[in-house]
């Protein structure tokens, strides 16, 4: 079962009275280095970037989000200054884009994607408490959640601010320490899930589930869970999974600006 990275143990957030680890040093799985899209579903609307009508049914749209989908207009968002519309934090992982994973410091992720020539940055959360069982009164105490919410007086962007946390299994002398990355983004300014006009809106809240799989011959990939919920534009959750292969060097890393074509 994942929980929250717990506060430590006894004596406080970092057990024995310590300040808690830093999110660097209590990772469960290692997401840095560059890595490559692994495209083998709807390839071409991710690389041929089809018009909007052919692939309106695959997103629940509410009836103003097929209404503004039908009203592309590229031109428009180039004249604009909007070619990064299709780059935000919502549609850049549909994109045949390379990724660069590094930490910034100690509590701060950096992803970079050469599509476009975007960055973000996961900023962790204090960590919550886990939950803990009392053997002696048999008292649970139950886990809290994260609070992701954003420092007041954040600005919306194309990636909007993303808060994170480790979700941490095992790790003891049963199990190995594995778990996934938690980021939940907001404050996007309005833009395209597809580089075909498919919208989503400001008030757009994405939230993300990071895992790393190795296979048998020994490949590492990232296992990407994206969902989207958008009052506005959306009649449910959007749910759609994405591969990352990671690549030994940087020598596929092209970045490229924003575009509407």
């Amino acid at each position: 079962m994942l929980v929250a990275q717990g506060r430590g143990g006894p004596g406080g957030r970092g057990g024995r009275g310590g300040p808690p680890p830093t999110a660097k040093a209590s990772a469960p799985i290692d997401l840095t280095g560059y890595w490559t899209p692994v495209i083998t579903e709807d390839w071409s609307v991710r690389m041929l970037d089809e018009p909007a009508n052919a692939h309106r049914g695959r997103i629940p749209y509410t009836p103003a989000g097929v209404q503004l989908a039908a009203k592309w207009d590229p031109a428009k968002d180039e004249a604009e200054g909007n070619q990064c519309k299709s780059y935000g934090a919502p549609g850049i992982m549909r994109q045949p884009t390379h990724l660069h994973i590094t930490w910034q410091d100690d509590n701060t992720l950096k992803l970079e994607a050469d599509f476009g020539t975007q960055t973000r940055l996961f900023h962790f959360v204090p960590p919550a408490f886990a939950g803990r069982l009392d053997y002696v009164s048999g008292q649970y105490a139950p886990a809290e959640t994260p609070k992701v919410a954003a420092p007041a007086g954040t600005e919306s962007s194309w990636q909007g601010y993303s808060a994170a946390y480790w979700s941490v299994e095992g790790g003891n002398q049963v199990t190995e320490k594995s778990g996934d990355l938690t980021a939940v983004t907001t404050h996007l300014k309005p833009g395209y899930y597809w580089r075909n006009g498919m919208p989503y809106s400001g008030d757009a809240v994405l939230t993300e589930h990071f895992r790393v799989m190795e296979l048998p011959d020994t490949s590492k990939w990232i296992i990407l869970v994206q969902i989207v919920e958008d009052p506005e534009y959306l009649n449910q959750r959007f749910v759609v999974n994405y591969q990352f292969k990671k690549l030994p060097d940087a020598s596929k890393w092209n970045p490229t600006p924003c575009s509407v074509k």
